[in-house]
């Protein structure tokens, strides 16, 4: 029985760092196709503000689970898995290199080490509860998970909390698998945190320049109905600042956005760091040193 795993490759790394530009770069010289991991750039109308490829860069390499969906179309992390995974095998079978690109990282996460997702329907009995008392709730079912969480993740504590109420079983969050395939995880990021952090602001400034408040303004238009306290896509970082600018005109504050863009960029190469340590690092001046150790575990 041949149990080789396909072989894949990850780029993952803070916004700016020219993850976009390196996958392009193998998908050109190793017969690769790119597959979107950042939750945010599946929508097709929000293209500023997620830092979504560029036409000029769509045009350059093949790009899947970009820019498809519709504001209000359902999106979650069980279907990104379903949705890669069916495309992983798709290219596998054609011999063309699947190169997964993204900074939303426990859709990396879930997708390399094949998390079993559970359906479940959302409930509203949570809404009311204060993440004090989501916490001690989930304390008293499994108090390691609760502990591994914090009190701050709401989000995390109401899922916590519903898997295994609705399971009946303290240790049924997800379950972990082995890695389901042969990858190969590269960094993106800078020499120095200053130099990101430069980066991060230029871009947030450029943003603005080329009509992010003009994006959210067709956004209200086209979809005038939705909820934007409940629709997933306006939880990427600045869009719900625009919104309340537009909409109730608050202060647009740019350098609080900058902020909360570094912040998340920290949190993201904690992250890969110390949950995936072995990994190449591209740091802008070495693209001919990753090609040739790309080359190298291709041949592996």
């Amino acid at each position: 029985m041949n149990t080789k795993l396909s072989k894949i490759i990850v780029i993952v790394g803070p916004t700016t760092s020219h993850k976009t530009k390196l996958a392009i770069k193998l998908a050109n010289t190793f017969n690769g196709e790119i597959i979107n991991a950042d939750a945010y750039q599946v929508y097709a109308d929000m293209s500023i503000g997620t830092n979504a490829p560029t036409q000029e860069e769509k045009q350059s390499a093949i790009f899947h689970l970009n820019q498809f969906l519709k504001l209000d179309d359902k999106w979650d992390i069980k279907k990104f898995k379903e949705m890669a995974e069916a495309k992983i095998l798709e290219l596998t079978n054609q011999n063309k290199l699947p190169i997964i690109v993204g900074g939303s990282n426990l859709y990396i996460d879930t997708l390399i080490n094949n998390y079993q997702l559970l359906d479940l329907p959302r409930n509203s009995d949570y809404d009311n509860l204060t993440n004090q008392e989501l916490y001690d709730r989930l304390f008293k079912l499994n108090s390691t998970i609760a502990d591994k969480i914090g009190i701050n993740n709401r989000k995390r504590l109401i899922r916590a909390v519903q898997i295994i109420e609705h399971t009946n079983d303290p240790n049924a969050m997800v379950k972990r698998s082995n890695p389901q395939y042969d990858f190969l995880m590269i960094e993106c990021n800078y020499p120095t945190r200053d130099e990101l952090y430069q980066s991060i602001n230029s871009k947030i400034s450029s943003m603005f320049d080329e009509g992010w408040v003009d994006e959210v303004k067709q956004l209200i238009h086209k979809y005038p109905n939705l909820d934007v306290n409940t629709n997933n896509a306006y939880k990427a970082i600045g869009y719900r600042e625009v919104y309340d600018h537009i909409v109730n005109n608050s202060l647009l504050d740019i350098e609080l956005i900058k902020q909360k863009v570094r912040h998340y960029a920290k949190r993201q190469i904690t992250w890969i760091n110390n949950k995936y340590p072995s990994h190449l690092l591209f740091k802008q001046d070495n693209e001919s040193e990753i090609l040739n150790k790309v080359e190298q575990w291709l041949k592996q």
